[in-house]
Order: structure tokens, then sequence, then C-alpha cells
């Protein structure tokens, strides 16, 4: 059953996001919830590199300018951002706005303000791990 912890992130998660890991090991991903024109619900899955967290209240997220998620930030103005840390799942529900700072045109940079935190944890079942995925090097 989720908690509600308020509007900020937990100090750990924030610290978490917008860090790239080792390329040998398997890494972390998270998955970006936007919900398309005809009310069906899109992930997408994301390093958790492509995201910061530049204050407890606030995250940038890059997504591809031609993408479907793209298209549903600006639309419906609304994101939700699952992951799990430290033996529990995150939710973060945020008010998403395209933000001018956007370096590379193939890309648009959003700032997502947090709206609202839930966290998931059981002593009984902690979460051992989120979606994963690992780094192939190009040849």
């Amino acid at each position: 059953m989720s908690e509600e912890i308020g509007p900020r992130l937990p100090p750990p998660l924030q610290f978490e996001l917008g860090t790239l890991e080792d390329d040998a090991s398997p890494a972390q991903a998270l998955l970006l919830i936007t919900v398309d024109a005809d009310g069906m619900p899109r992930l997408a899955v994301m390093s958790r590199a492509e995201l910061s967290a530049p204050d407890r209240a606030h995250l940038m997220v890059a997504a591809s300018a031609a993408s479907r998620t793209c298209e549903n930030l600006r639309r419906s103005g609304q994101a939700a951002i699952w992951c799990v840390l430290d033996a529990a799942a995150y939710t973060i529900r945020a008010a998403a706005q395209e933000s001018q700072s956007a370096k590379d045109p193939a890309l648009r940079t959003f700032e997502l303000t947090i709206t609202s935190v839930l966290r998931d944890f059981q002593a009984q079942a902690p979460m051992t791990a989120g979606p994963t995925y690992r780094r192939m090097g190009l040849t």
C-alpha cells in the first residue's frame, strides 16, 4: 500500500537521480509515465542519468522531440516517475512544463514540479530491484 510522504524527494532519491552508473554493471532504470491522447498510459524506460534533481521539489528530464512522451508532456503537463531505491518503490507525481534550456535540437527539456511522492515499502517483502538494463559497448 502506498504511503504519501509529501511533495518533496527524500534526500537519498534526490542524490541518486542524475548519476551515471559504471558501464560494466547492470544499471538501474526508472519508468516515466505519461498519458496518450486516447487516455492510455505510456511508459518510457529511462536511465537515472537522464533525469536530474536540482532541488527536492523539481526534476529535469529530457525527451526526444519526436517521441510520444514529449508530445504527452506538452499536451497534458503531467507525468509520474516510478523507481526503486533502498528496498522501497517510489512514485513521483509532477506537473510538467517545457523548459527553454534544451541544448540539443533533437531533445526537449521539461521541468517537473513535484506534487506528491508515494512510497511503497514492506519490511517483510522489500523491493530488491526495479527495471534494470546493461549498457553494451559500441564496436
